[in-house]
């Protein structure tokens, strides 16, 4: 959950805080999940409505147009969380926490997913863990590591890679992706509630499209370029 990290990374690095509530809309040029498109390379619209508690928790609900399968047109994906955060004497803050995504007109989709991470002030580390994973009826680890360096008042570096590992799957294995390497290299600019982002999203494997383990011999690795564009209060 990127979106979920980059909020909590921002309440954190920002100091102790009241509780609050806050919300985020945003357009994707494509809405990218751990390198995969989940809008069919299409466009996708988005909002985020989120809760921070001064004692360290925090939840909230995260929606995105998504486009799974082309011939089911365009769906929604909700991907309720919740977790506790904490600052540590060193300046580093952990935190825990649960999401459960869920895709309307697909609910064979839904998996419930845990992590755990460290955030610094400009580097963030997580591992997730699925029992299950879009339809695969198999456990997947996903180890992530995402980074910001400001270059100036309003502008920023924007880094991310990430490993996914997938567990036995039984009769299905031999159809099945095992790992995925995915990384995102980018630049933001904020302004005003405003953030406009420019990336370059790589996957390794496939097309770079769902689904996301299904074996594909020649498609080769993808990448491409996602613009987005988002505002919050």
């Amino acid at each position: 959950m990127l979106r979920g990290a980059v909020a909590l990374w921002g309440l954190l690095s920002a100091g102790a805080a009241c509780a609050q509530v806050s919300a985020r809309v945003a357009v994707a040029s494509d809405y990218r999940f751990r390198g995969v498109s989940l809008s069919d390379e299409r466009p996708a619209v988005q909002a985020t409505l989120a809760y921070d508690h001064s004692d360290g928790w925090y939840a909230g609900v995260f929606a995105s147009s998504v486009r799974i399968e082309p011939d089911s047109g365009t769906q929604v994906q909700w991907l309720p969380y919740a977790g506790y955060a904490r600052r540590l004497p060193s300046g580093l803050s952990w935190d825990v926490g649960a999401q459960y995504a869920m895709f309307t007109g697909n609910a064979d989709y839904d998996y419930p997913e845990l992590h755990a991470g460290l955030t610094s002030e400009h580097m963030s580390a997580r591992v997730h863990y699925a029992p299950r994973y879009f339809g695969v009826p198999a456990h997947v680890v996903y180890v992530e590591i995402d980074g910001a360096y400001p270059v100036g008042a309003r502008m920023r570096l924007l880094a991310h890679a990430g490993w996914l590992r997938r567990g036995d799957a039984g009769e299905y294995d031999e159809y099945l992706e095992r790992h995925r390497f995915d990384a995102r290299l980018g630049a933001g600019m904020a302004w005003s509630g405003a953030d406009l982002q420019l990336a370059w999203v790589y996957a390794e494997g496939q097309s770079g499209r769902f689904p996301l383990y299904l074996a594909c011999p020649g498609c080769g690795d993808h990448g491409g370029w996602v613009l987005s564009v988002s505002y919050a209060w």
